[in-house]
């Protein structure tokens, strides 16, 4: 591991440089947050510890500037410091811990060993976050990761169960042995048994060859049986006997082969309602539940948003051979506020397409393409409105409904009006410059729209973020909109 120690103090440098040399780790020294600042950009640091005697102010401010190459640093401060300061320097990092001074060496290696097993878990499996439910996932996966039980991880698609897999098995006895993800619900039934426990040549059409199961190929390692509720109940027979007598016997064959495997089953369905339905083994489903990390959706977290941004940013810049960018903080905290039904695996595509689309070095609000930012405030439900009569949250639906009519409306006259000629079409008419509510009247979509803003407006007292969320457009729209109507300080 890369260890960055900030410190003045020599006693602290000489205990650090101990514990360095005892465990092999590669130390860089900095007395003052300039040099520090260095040797943040310019190297990949696993763990960074700082003393906390420096000034409060320079300490928050180096953590701020340097946030983005720290998304996957973990963090240790040494000294006495209170709450507050603890929580603004810890604010854009993924992962801290505290020890008070003076140093003891027993004590310092002790915590170092915890420290170190969640840089691992960071590195090597990429598990990032802050939020009290990920550091409660990871404090669980800390406990149990040595241990040799089953687990069981539950969430929905996309919140990354093969990560949480894959930092158990870091930190597990068998880390240096392989680790083995199926996908159980790709595969066919006959193919899956086939996959999973091997075959004997001839057991089938086709079978020209025996075949080595993967439970075989992964023995003393770690499989990971993604979507377990997929699978059919022949093959969750022949799984209830690897569990319960660590054997498997090929498809065809007559000998049982012991194998060695730790198990970690995830689903995104319900398992128990699966059981009453009979769809899938009640016992089998104690077995593989010895232990469940439920994963929350990122909905749930969207404190940690911005660290996976950073972190995504950061390894796709340096897979494609690209100069580091990064999204500024603005940027950060409206995609926080995004639902993400997708979850880690759609903020992933969008951040990669932000990237792909763009080449400014700092990324803004401004600079994110206009689609993408559609695409994700599309998919958000209705807000729940408190505190409204009726009357008053029918309008509110029916402006919201009106405006994105209007938008939808002017993408089509534009599309006439630029390529309607290579159809034989020419200028849209005129019945499509203003559509009234109702016949007869004179309110028009633009009246209406405006008159939506405004109200939106005076009912955030002027706050133009919370206005665009109540309209349920983007605040670049909202500012546009502002431009458009002539509409000033309300």
């Amino acid at each position: 591991m890369k260890i960055l120690l900030l410190s003045a103090d020599p006693s602290i440098r000489r205990t650090v440089e101990e514990y360095a040399r005892a465990g092999g780790e590669e130390l860089a020294v900095a007395t003052g947050t300039t040099e520090a600042r260095s040797l943040v950009s310019s190297e990949d640091i696993d763990i960074l510890i700082l003393d906390c005697s420096l000034r409060s102010l320079e300490l928050i401010a180096f953590t701020g500037e340097t946030a983005e190459h720290l998304a996957e640093t973990v963090l240790l401060l040494i000294g006495p410091l209170d709450q507050d300061q603890r929580e603004k320097l810890s604010r854009r990092l993924s992962a801290h811990y505290a020890i008070d001074t003076p140093l003891r060496r027993q004590v310092f290696s002790e915590v170092m060993e915890r420290v170190a097993m969640r840089s691992t878990i960071v590195r090597k499996a990429g598990l990032i976050g802050k939020s009290a439910a990920m550091e409660e996932t990871v404090q669980t996966i800390m406990q149990v990761g040595p241990t040799p039980i089953t687990i069981l991880i539950t969430g929905e698609s996309g919140v990354g169960k093969e990560v949480i897999a894959r930092a158990i098995h870091t930190v597990s006895a068998r880390a240096d042995k392989p680790f083995l993800a199926v996908s159980c619900a790709a595969l066919a039934e006959g193919v899956l048994e086939s996959e999973l426990f091997g075959h004997e040549k001839g057991s089938f059409t086709g079978a020209v060859s025996r075949r080595i199961g993967m439970f075989e190929k992964v023995h003393s390692g770690t499989i990971f049986l993604d979507e377990i509720g997929e699978i059919p109940p022949s093959t969750q027979i022949r799984l209830l006997r690897v569990l319960e007598e660590r054997e498997i016997m090929r498809v065809g064959g007559t000998e049982s082969i012991s194998v060695d495997v730790r198990i970690i089953a995830a689903t995104n369905r319900d398992l128990r309602e699966l059981v009453e339905k009979r769809t899938f083994r009640r016992d089998l489903y104690y077995r593989i539940k010895v232990l469940e990390i439920a994963v929350p959706p990122l909905r749930k977290r969207p404190e940690d948003i911005p660290l996976l941004i950073d972190r995504m940013t950061r390894r796709y810049t340096i897979e494609s051979n690209l100069p580091l960018r990064r999204f500024d903080e603005e940027a950060k905290q409206y995609l926080s506020r995004a639902t993400w039904p997708g979850n880690v695996r759609e903020l992933r595509n969008f951040v990669e397409s932000c990237l792909a689309l763009t080449t400014r070095t700092v990324i803004g609000l401004a600079n994110i393409p206009e689609h993408l930012l559609a695409e994700i405030y599309r998919q958000h439900t209705l807000p729940v409105l408190k505190d409204k009569t009726p009357e008053h949250v029918e309008r509110e639906l029916i402006y919201r409904t009106l405006i994105e009519l209007k938008n939808d409306l002017t993408e089509i006259k534009d599309l006439i009006r630029n390529h309607g000629a290579r159809f034989g079409y020419g200028e849209p008419p005129r019945s499509m410059e203003v559509v009234p509510i109702q016949p007869g009247t004179e309110t028009t979509l633009d009246e209406m729209e405006r008159q939506a803003v405004i109200d939106a407006l005076r009912q955030t007292q002027g706050n133009r973020r919370k206005a665009a969320k109540l309209l349920g457009i983007g605040e670049r729209t909202l500012y546009r909109k502002l431009k458009q109507y002539d509409i000033r300080k309300t």
